[in-house]
């Protein structure tokens, strides 16, 4: 932890419905490598739980939507909250993510003014075990230049709050799925680095993930591999915000990204198609995502040196 107000460092939690023992051992991890943790809650069912959990830890403070706003209006109330408490960086979490001894610090020691976001390598607790992640022959740290190709998710990303709240901060149109992707590509057209810090890992867990039978070629840190393809498990819910956000990220930034994030859509069409259980459903959700996205009305961003929500 740092030593003066002004330059000490927090964390930030966003809870659903959370299982109570992964969110403690959330809170175990991150508690110690900051100097306070908010949780924002979206309206959980078990709050009660979560407000006796968080009870038992004196650096924990818990703010409360009352309702499911979604994952985007969730962040900026913890962005407002560590501006509150004049904190120049929060680690942002989601609630069954947990981050490794020392991730924090790790972090930490690549931040700077023109930095706004440095990212851990995201481990993928149903794809990657801890060993493999120690086996791989990977550059120390990454600058990235894309925000949504290879790019850092919300999830264990220390960020700057001055530069998160001067982009904006986080797009409450999105609700959930490619919230992440928007601030991204905010920060690096307003000129902030986004770095990826390889040295250092977040136990993740993307959806549900399962691998299928089908092999595909994919470019990993360690080079181009042929590796199974996972179905995600997604509700159909999540299936709409997919579809619906992706079009409305590439109305927003095509200029700067050309088709980033459109192609995603039939191959994840498809993968459902294939290997998801639910397919009617989810279908019929990505169609009404699709036909959500091509109605809305979104401004494409320019060339402006800062770039707002």
């Amino acid at each position: 932890m740092s030593g003066s107000k002004a330059s000490m460092r927090c964390a930030g939690i966003v809870t659903y419905n959370p299982d109570l023992k992964r969110l403690r051992a959330n809170l175990e991890a991150i508690v110690p490598q900051v100097d306070r943790v908010f949780v924002c809650d979206n309206g959980s069912d078990n709050v009660q739980d979560i407000e006796t959990l968080a009870a038992a830890f004196p650096a924990v403070q818990l703010e409360r939507l009352g309702e499911n706003l979604g994952i985007a209006a969730a962040l900026n109330c913890l962005l407002q909250a560590a501006e509150r408490g004049t904190f120049d960086w929060i680690v942002l979490l989601d609630q069954d993510s947990v981050a490794s001894d020392g991730m924090v610090d790790a972090l930490a020691a690549h931040a700077d003014e023109t930095t706004g976001l440095v990212c851990p390598f995201i481990l993928d607790r149903n794809r990657m075990s801890v060993e493999e992640y120690r086996a791989m022959d990977m550059p120390a740290t990454q600058r990235l230049e894309h925000a949504a190709k290879g790019g850092a998710i919300t999830s264990g990303s220390l960020v700057q709050v001055k530069a998160a709240l001067a982009v904006g901060g986080f797009d409450e149109r999105f609700f959930i799925d490619y919230v992440d992707f928007d601030f991204n590509e905010r920060l690096l057209l307003a000129g902030y680095e986004i770095l990826r810090v390889n040295t250092t890992y977040l136990l993740h867990e993307k959806g549900k993930s399962e691998a299928t039978w089908l092999r595909v070629p994919r470019s990993t840190p360690a080079g181009r591999q042929w590796q199974p393809l996972y179905k995600l498990g997604y509700s159909p819910i999540r299936c709409y915000y997919q579809a619906r956000n992706r079009i409305i990220y590439w109305k927003k930034y095509h200029r700067h990204t050309g088709s980033e994030g459109l192609t995603e859509i039939p191959l994840l069409m498809a993968l459902s198609l294939l290997v998801e259980d639910r397919k009617a459903a989810k279908l019929g959700a990505y169609l009404r995502g699709i036909r959500a996205g091509v109605r809305a009305k979104v401004q494409p961003v320019g060339d402006g040196k800062l770039v707002r929500a």
